[in-house]
């Protein structure tokens, strides 16, 4: 009897263990996954600043609420600071990634109303009646600036919530620690 009970209890640590393997990794190669399922986004990646591409994560496809049919990038290297700009598409519902370099850029956000995992703050707005959300933060080290904007055309239900930017947004933080 001792030995069954012993058996299963160690049967479901190790089914637990697996589990939260899976977790921690669900989130540790999203620019991997989105460069194998979108080479364009490589190519446009590859037009930054190494330097700056150290700083360039994006959401766990999971966290998005879209069933996503296109995935589009555009680096922005014409002009300092630099930029990408990545947009993840389910016909005309659209969520727009956006990071910017701020290196050596004082430009810290002045107002901030949204906690976020591991103790960052954010900006959350919403225009449109709903149907732009917006939540914009700095990087712990402020070299760089992460907007993550939600669009959904008007006449159609909103795609997203408040707690899906947030999820969003605390996804790409939890990739950087």
């Amino acid at each position: 009897m001792k030995l069954t009970f012993t058996s299963v209890l160690f049967g479901l640590i190790l089914i637990l263990a697996g589990c939260s393997g899976q977790a921690e990794t669900s989130t540790e190669n999203q620019l991997d996954a989105l460069i194998e399922n979108y080479p364009e986004v490589k190519t446009e990646l590859e037009k930054l600043p190494e330097e700056f591409r150290s700083e360039v994560t994006f959401p766990d496809m999971e966290t998005i609420p879209l069933d996503v049919s296109d995935v589009e990038a555009v680096a922005e290297t014409k002009f300092e600071p630099y930029g990408i700009d990545v947009y993840y598409a389910e016909d005309e519902k659209r969520l727009n990634v956006m990071i910017k370099d701020q290196k050596g850029i004082d430009s810290s956000i002045e107002e901030t109303n949204q906690e976020l995992d591991h103790e960052m703050k954010g900006f959350y707005s919403e225009a449109e009646d709903g149907h732009l959300l917006t939540m914009t933060w700095e990087s712990k080290n402020e070299n760089a600036r992460y907007k993550v904007v939600g669009f959904t055309p008007s006449g159609e239900a909103s795609a997203f919530t408040k707690e899906d930017m947030v999820e969003i947004s605390n996804s790409i933080i939890q990739q950087r620690e």
